[in-house]
């Protein structure tokens, strides 16, 4: 089973955003998109919800076609974290979480104990129960950006997209969060479609990375045989370096110069 797209095609007021973009994910996979700002990453995750129509092209999801369903059958099979957000009433955390039910419960149903149970055990695989009765609009950036992908997982774990999830978060949680989202997609054969700015995290973390430029598709597969220098270089229009740190982790080092195009000082370039 997988989430399918063909030749899509969207535009803005006649203004050309995706190009002819294929893409691929299977169950339990890990696919980041990586490109520069304004390179329809975005844009091709409001796709993939359903909250943006293409103008030409298919969108699939286990065999589910995007453009025919109605949006509650899309609510069961995927969620979204989008990259911003809007506050809301202030709710406890945990009643924002369990909104996430919304898409499961029928007419006029209200959220029962066990949906509050789940919501606890979400945010508890997240280490992030400590906020459950918190005032969602009262914790950090950081906070929020766990309690919404809480949110999301309760919605549907079957395919989740992430648009920036380490958007506020600091150095040791944007590890240890994409960490139990690649621990989900192997434990529980969750989908994740996810936009980074970090081509690190996305070496780390991604199974499979879609390279995105001006709309297009310029590369995508295995994130080994996709992530070298010189297609790093190519995406970012920077001269990177490809090296392999201890314990087989790659990190991707741009070359930083000044106006004149000189090496900075203090800058190792080997």
């Amino acid at each position: 089973m997988s989430l399918v797209c063909r030749n899509l095609h969207f535009a803005y007021n006649g203004h050309a955003i995706l190009s002819a973009v294929d893409l691929d994910v299977r169950k339990g996979e890990f696919c980041v998109l990586l490109g520069r700002n304004g390179s329809g990453k975005t844009t091709l995750i409001y796709c993939l919800a359903g909250l943006l129509q293409p103008r030409q092209g298919s969108i699939a999801i286990d065999g589910l076609d995007l453009a025919a369903a109605p949006r509650t059958e899309i609510a069961r099979r995927v969620s979204l974290v989008p990259q911003e957000h809007s506050d809301i009433f202030p709710f406890r955390v945990l009643d924002v979480v369990v909104m996430g039910r919304t898409a499961q419960l029928g007419f006029a149903q209200r959220p029962g104990p066990d949906d509050y149970l789940a919501a606890r055990r979400v945010l508890a695989e997240l280490e992030a129960e400590p906020l459950a009765e918190r005032n969602f609009n009262r914790i950090s950036g950081g906070e929020r950006r766990i309690a919404l992908l809480a949110r999301a997982i309760l919605q549907a774990d079957g395919t989740l997209l992430l648009d920036e999830p380490t958007n506020h978060l600091d150095f040791n949680n944007k590890y240890r969060l994409l960490a139990k989202i690649k621990n989900r997609c192997r434990a529980k054969g969750t989908r994740v479609v996810a936009s980074l700015h970090d081509p690190n995290l996305a070496a780390r973390f991604a199974d499979t990375v879609v390279m995105l430029t001006g709309g297009r598709v310029m590369a995508s597969g295995d994130v080994h045989a996709v992530m070298t220098a010189e297609m790093i270089s190519r995406l970012y229009q920077t001269p990177a370096r490809r090296v392999e740190a201890e314990g087989g982790d790659v990190i991707f080092i741009p070359k930083i110069t000044d106006g004149a195009g000189n090496l900075m000082e203090n800058t190792r370039w080997t």
